[in-house]
C-alpha cells in the first residue's frame, strides 16, 4: 500500500477495533479472540481499557459485556449467556430449543435446553436445563448444525410439525448448507451412536446430496442392526437405512 493510501486508510488501533465490535454487538459478550484485525495481547489491553472507561463491563476473567441502554437502565448478561460464552465450543442446543432453532417447533422454552460436553456441571447456568455428556469429544459446530445433530439424536421427538413437513424443511436446510458444513456434520455423526448415523444418512440421501457425502455413514453401520427412527420412521428411504 502506498504512503498516500496509508494516510487515507490509517490502520485502526486495537481500542478502535474493540469499540467498533462493542457497538456492532450491543448486549454481547466479548473476549480478546473476538476482536479481529489485531493481536490477542493488544485486544486484551484494549478491552481492559474500555472497561476502565465504562464502555464495557468486566464480568469474568478476560470476559467483557457490551451493555445496551434500556428503559430500565443498562442491560446485563444472563447467567446462561455467561455460561454459554465461557463454554463456547462445548455446548449444543437440544430438545425443544434445538427444534425451535430448526423451525420445527414454535415453542420458546423459558429454560433453554443445552447439552454440555464436560465432566463437571458448569457454574452460572441460570435457569437453563443442562445435560452433561461426559467422555464425549466436543465439536465446535455452528448453532444450526449442532441443533440438527441433537434433534436427530433425539429421533425428532420435540418436533411440532408433521413428519413430512419436517423432512421437507430439513431437506431445504441441508440443500442450502455448504459442502464444508455437510462434511463436518458427517464427521461429527461418525462419533455419534449408530442410530444418529443412520437417520442423518437417510436425510442426506433423501435430500439428494452427493453419494460421497452419505456413503461413509452407510458403510459405518452393522447391516444386521435395526434402529428406532422415531419421528423419521416415515422417511421414504427409512427401510434402506435400517429403520425398524
Amino acid at each position: 500500500m502506498s504512503t498516500l493510501q496509508s494516510k487515507e486508510h490509517p490502520r485502526r488501533s486495537a481500542t478502535e477495533l474493540a469499540l467498533r465490535q462493542a457497538k456492532l454487538s450491543p448486549s454481547s459478550l466479548l473476549r480478546a479472540e473476538d476482536i479481529k484485525g489485531t493481536t490477542p495481547a493488544a485486544a486484551t489491553k484494549a478491552l481492559a481499557r474500555l472497561a476502565k472507561q465504562g464502555v464495557l463491563t468486566r464480568v469474568g476473567k478476560g470476559l467483557y459485556f457490551a451493555p445496551k441502554e434500556t428503559l430500565i437502565g443498562q442491560s446485563r448478561p444472563s447467567e446462561f449467556d455467561l455460561a454459554r460464552k465461557t463454554l463456547e465450543g462445548k455446548t449444543r442446543p437440544r430438545g425443544a430449543t434445538a427444534a425451535n432453532i430448526l423451525g420445527l417447533s414454535t415453542q420458546v422454552s423459558a429454560r433453554p435446553q443445552v447439552v454440555v460436553f464436560a465432566n463437571n456441571f458448569p457454574k452460572h447456568t441460570g435457569s437453563a436445563k443442562i445435560q452433561i455428556r461426559r467422555g464425549s469429544r466436543p465439536h465446535n459446530l455452528p448453532e444450526l448444525e449442532g441443533a440438527l445433530i441433537e434433534f436427530v439424536r433425539e429421533r425428532g421427538s420435540y418436533a411440532e410439525t408433521e413428519p413430512l413437513e419436517s423432512y421437507e424443511r430439513l431437506r431445504r436446510l441441508l440443500k442450502n448448507m455448504s459442502q464444508g458444513n455437510l462434511r463436518e456434520l458427517r464427521e461429527v455423526a461418525q462419533g455419534e451412536p449408530p442410530r444418529v448415523r443412520a437417520i442423518l444418512g437417510a436425510l442426506f440421501s433423501y435430500s439428494g446430496l452427493a453419494k460421497s457425502l452419505w456413503e461413509p455413514l452407510k458403510e459405518s453401520l452393522n447391516p444386521l442392526t435395526r434402529f428406532d427412527f422415531g419421528h423419521f420412521a416415515e422417511l421414504p428411504n427409512a427401510r434402506e437405512w435400517q429403520a425398524k
